[in-house]
């Protein structure tokens, strides 16, 4: 998936990791860039192959309080299919936000992509 939003301000790249859905987010997540993270995030987890999802954060160079309000609904929407849900090496802003908020301590929050993709990777079968 590559979703680009309000005059390229957004990239959003898919990809699959260990039965992860993973969404890397570049730029701004604002009021003008949150409907297109929003919808591409829904993809994402409409996807029913896809019971967890990691979104990376290490390239927002912004986001608001609308970006925080659609990470909350994601999270809300995978907690009622008993899916996980994890963000990945939050930018200092993000990171900021995430803290002032008090979601830091409601999301699982990782230094790494490899750390929230291992907390979320669907348990073996067998």
């Amino acid at each position: 998936m590559g979703v680009a939003g309000a005059k390229g301000r957004l990239l959003m790249e898919y990809r699959l990791d260990s039965g992860v859905a993973v969404v890397t987010v570049t730029g701004e997540v604002d009021i003008a860039t949150s409907g297109a993270f929003r919808d591409g995030l829904l993809r994402v987890i409409t996807d029913e192959s896809h019971c967890s999802l990691v979104v990376n954060l290490a390239r927002v160079r912004f986001i608001d309080s609308t970006g925080i309000g659609v990470l909350i609904g994601i999270w809300h929407s995978l907690r009622a299919r008993n899916s996980s849900f994890a963000l990945a090496d939050p930018s200092r802003q993000a990171r900021r936000l995430l803290h002032t908020t008090g979601l830091a301590k409601a999301f699982w929050v990782f230094d790494t992509e490899a750390g929230a993709v291992e907390a979320c990777r669907p348990p073996a079968a067998g």
